[in-house]
């Protein structure tokens, strides 16, 4: 009985002994990594008023005359100072990016109704009939780091 008693122990001993020095890997500490703060972009539209479709879903893509100029208007949240607005073209979606416009922070007003601050950016509509541009915005803080960029399409009319 006490062989069996010292046996038990023994392997008790042994297995607290082992998983002490195991450690669990920690499968979301390479995620939560944090460089810092950045704003972010909620909505982009394009034009001097929201269009909304028959579902109540904003409209985030325009038709102009050709190089008419339109509004780019975005609604965003930060909780650090913001440097500069930029505002990029592209043919599609993946297509390489054209800087449009470069705006210092200032002329950014805050919509209480919204709870978001609303920047509006005048760019030039695309040279042509029917061309159609990505037009998408990114905010830099003073910290130096970029926003995720958000889209609207600018379409010409044919």
């Amino acid at each position: 009985m006490k062989l069996i008693l010292k046996y038990i122990l023994s392997c008790l001993t042994l297995s607290l002994v082992l998983t002490s020095c195991y450690k669990e890997p920690d499968l979301f500490e390479e995620l939560l990594v944090s460089n810092g703060k950045v704003p972010q972009i909620a909505v982009v539209w394009l034009g001097d008023a929201k269009v909304y479709n028959a579902a109540g879903v904003l409209q985030t893509t325009t038709t102009v005359d050709s190089l008419s100029t339109v509004n780019v208007n975005i609604e965003y949240t930060s909780e650090i100072a913001v440097k500069e607005f930029k505002i990029y073209s592209a043919p599609t979606a993946a297509g390489a990016q054209t800087l449009l416009a470069t705006i210092p922070a200032g002329a950014q007003k805050y919509d209480a109704e919204l709870r978001n601050y609303v920047m509006k950016v005048p760019i030039t509509a695309p040279k042509g009939k029917g061309v159609t541009s990505i037009i998408f915005a990114e905010i830099i803080a003073e910290n130096s780091y970029a926003s995720s960029q958000k889209t609207a399409t600018l379409k010409t009319k044919p």
